[in-house]
């Protein structure tokens, strides 16, 4: 068995959905892909969470001039540990894509450093002759998912050093720094 070097655009947690664009016909096509197990688990591995599910519907559309529309809907299921109590919290993920994919060499270069947020988002390249679906689905899931995955009823008990209330002063993040002043 060989194995190659993966390309940017093949990154190992990357799912392997992608369309050659000479396979793309002139009324585009229509899409619906789930993740396999052995894809979740690599997700899941990814993103660091313990469970997930995937699934995509999707339509790539020529647009003329070697540009490619894509619109698309990600449903994912996620089961994350509680950033409290460690226990599991699933969550459900729904969100759109409305993306272009340009030839690589028809992107322009950015003309200043600054960000427009207001703006049209800038087009995905076309590699190897290829739109990359599974890499903009799993950066749109990675950037879905709650950062701080929390339980409902899950609360964090503060413990305290005695020193606040020997002092009685009130919570503040200087408190704990005056007790570790020495004494003299």
């Amino acid at each position: 068995m060989t194995r190659s070097t993966p390309t940017p655009s093949r990154l190992p947690f990357a799912l392997g959905w992608d369309h050659a664009v000479a396979d793309i016909p002139a009324a585009g096509l229509s899409v619906q892909r789930t993740a396999e197990p052995g894809e979740c688990e690599r997700i899941a591995r990814a993103l660091d969470l313990l469970a997930c599910t995937l699934t995509v519907d999707y339509a790539i559309v020529p647009s003329g001039s070697g540009r490619y529309h894509l619109t698309a809907t990600l449903a994912a299921r996620v089961e994350q540990a509680c950033g409290v109590t460690l226990e599991p919290v699933a969550s459900a993920i729904e969100e759109r894509l409305d993306l272009y994919f340009w030839p690589a060499e028809a992107i322009p270069a950015p003309t200043s450093g600054e960000l427009d947020l207001d703006g049209e988002e800038d087009p995905e390249p076309i590699v190897e002759d290829r739109i990359d679906v599974g890499r903009v689905a799993f950066e749109c899931l990675a950037a879905a998912i709650d950062p701080f995955p929390r339980k409902p009823e899950a609360t964090l008990e503060r413990s305290s050093t005695g020193g606040e209330e020997a002092l009685g002063k009130a919570d503040s993040p200087f408190a704990v720094l005056a007790n570790l002043r020495p004494k003299a």
